[in-house]
């Protein structure tokens, strides 16, 4: 399995010719987004995004726990995961959009009432306070066996373009612009929900009060911090907004839920073959020693906020879905890989065979890593030049993850979950455009030629390479094959070249400014 120049030009060329014309309009109306968006029908939707995570779940699906106590974890996310699906979208609850989940990472969307700033935010923020108390209060109780979970969480507000692709019967939502990626972006630690000045701004003063500015000069917008919040003064704010989520309604679902997939018919297993994630669930998990692997547009947002302030968005979306496509092919087809999901303009993928093979497992997303570089190198930029500006960065990482799909029916996501995922998604977030970086554990199981393309950074503790394309491998290995000695005889004939000595033959080792 491997990566090939002429392959990937051929493909990209041919989604490039089968795209049709891009249109963007404002979203001016209720609508359902999964039926509405696809790859050239998109909206500029006015809404806030919001992401809350569990970060304890990576831990424990990493742990050596076996038997009922692993199945209890498996048991824990599904139930967690269906009925914050419930809170979210249920239309007598808060009537959002479940984006879907990463991992245990939920990524929801208010845009109703349209253009209403505040009601807009202040379901962004009750959501975050509804979530850490249902944590807290509801599900905890219900799983003693387990530690105390925690949420994190982070929301912003403005507009960003929807749109929707993939492939046939895998297409997603995905949302670009400056809302999404700065949600996502502003967590900081277990059971901290923090909240962007857009979101601030837009809140009545009863809410704002709720919340403490942050010292946090990353971003071009004040942070601000949710402080404690009473079960009575939510409920009042709750009611004020016409919200009804019940304590004991939900704990019922979760009880009922509970009865419905007792633990013994959770079940999961190592596995042997290619894993095909649409066909798992509660009853048919998996837990596979793999590498994780992130790649990430580094500066789409920027470039599409550029581009819709230029009326340039078709153009760059049209750049989107064709790196996205590539991303899906080169994982899938090239290195037979899973592709997980789409996370804006970021790619997660998993390799897992060949079973219980460390070394060739880390070595194949490695390879993939570099296949994604090339791509966007050496093809990407060549048949769309206004994408010369973009990069891709890598992360990757292996260990034990549970690979599933949970959550309610017609609503399930894939999930790939442990803190192998957790780190190659850390890893890939505090690199640069160009870069694939990865850890000692990954480095060590690399092959000579491929170890010497990477360097130690000791400020990082990890081993990055730049601009590493297929090309610079393949030169890098011819030059090891040229700078081996060989022998040189000379006769009536001519001189003769030979990889053995021969009589009256001189050893010579060839110049190695061919990998230079």
């Amino acid at each position: 399995m491997s990566w090939n120049y002429t392959t990937s030009t051929e493909r990209v060329q041919a989604h490039l010719d089968s795209m049709g014309e891009i249109q963007i309009e404002k979203l001016v109306r209720d609508a359902d987004l999964h039926a509405l968006l696809s790859e050239t029908r998109c909206r500029d939707i006015y809404g806030a995004h919001v992401y809350v995570d569990v970060p304890n779940f990576a831990d424990l699906a990493t742990m050596t726990t076996v038997g009922e106590d692993y199945r209890r974890i498996i048991q824990a996310l599904h139930l967690y995961e269906r009925e914050v699906g419930r809170i979210v979208e249920g239309e007598n609850i808060f009537d959002g959009v479940r984006i879907h989940f990463q991992g245990a990472k939920l990524h929801a969307l208010f845009y109703r009432p349209i253009d209403n700033a505040e009601e807009i935010a202040a379901r962004a923020v009750l959501l975050q306070m509804v979530l850490r108390h249902f944590v807290c209060c509801v599900f905890n109780p219900e799983f003693p066996k387990l530690p105390d979970f925690s949420i994190a969480g982070g929301a912003d507000l403005g507009f960003a373009v929807g749109t929707k692709n993939g492939r046939r019967g895998d297409r997603e939502l995905l949302f670009l612009g400056a809302p999404a990626n700065y949600a996502a972006k502003i967590f900081a630690g277990t059971d901290t929900i923090r909240i962007t000045g857009r979101i601030w701004d837009a809140l009545p003063e009863k809410l704002q009060d709720y919340f403490l500015a942050v010292e946090e000069d990353r971003f071009d917008t004040p942070i601000y911090k949710l402080g404690y919040v009473s079960v009575e003064k939510m409920d009042d704010l709750l009611k004020d907004y016409g919200i009804v989520w019940n304590q004991a309604a939900s704990l019922q679902r979760l009880q009922d839920d509970k009865a419905t997939y007792p633990l013994n018919q959770v079940e999961y297993s190592d596995a042997e073959v290619l894993i095909d994630i649409d066909c798992l669930g509660i009853k048919n998990s998996k837990r596979v020693l793999a590498a994780s692997a992130f790649g990430d547009v580094s500066g789409f947002t920027a470039y599409i906020d550029n581009a819709v302030a230029n009326d340039g968005a078709p153009a760059a979306l049209r750049v989107l879905h064709a790196i996205r496509k590539e991303m899906a092919a080169i994982v899938q087809d090239d290195f037979g890989g899973l592709r997980v999901q789409f996370q804006g303009d970021r790619v997660q993928a998993l390799f897992h065979l060949p079973q219980g093979n460390d070394e060739r497992i880390a070595a194949r997303a490695v390879e993939a890593a570099i296949a994604l570089q090339s791509s966007m190198e050496l093809v990407i930029k060549k048949l769309l030049p206004e994408s010369r500006d973009l990069g891709i960065a890598v992360g990757v990482s292996i260990g034990t993850t549970l690979v599933s799909k949970l959550g309610t029916r017609g609503h399930r996501d894939r999930i790939c979950i442990g803190d192998a995922v957790e780190e190659a998604a850390a890893i890939q977030e505090g690199s640069a455009g160009g870069e694939i970086a990865i850890p000692s554990n990954i480095h060590e199981y690399l092959d000579e030629d491929l170890q010497k393309l990477f360097a130690w950074n000791s400020a990082r503790g990890l081993f990055l390479a730049t601009n590493l394309t297929q090309e610079k491998v393949e030169r890098a290995r011819k030059a090891r094959l040229f700078a081996q000695t060989v022998y040189v005889a000379s006769g009536a004939q001519g001189a003769r070249v030979s990889s053995q000595p021969t009589a009256g033959s001189r050893s010579i080792v060839p110049s190695r400014s061919y990998g230079g």
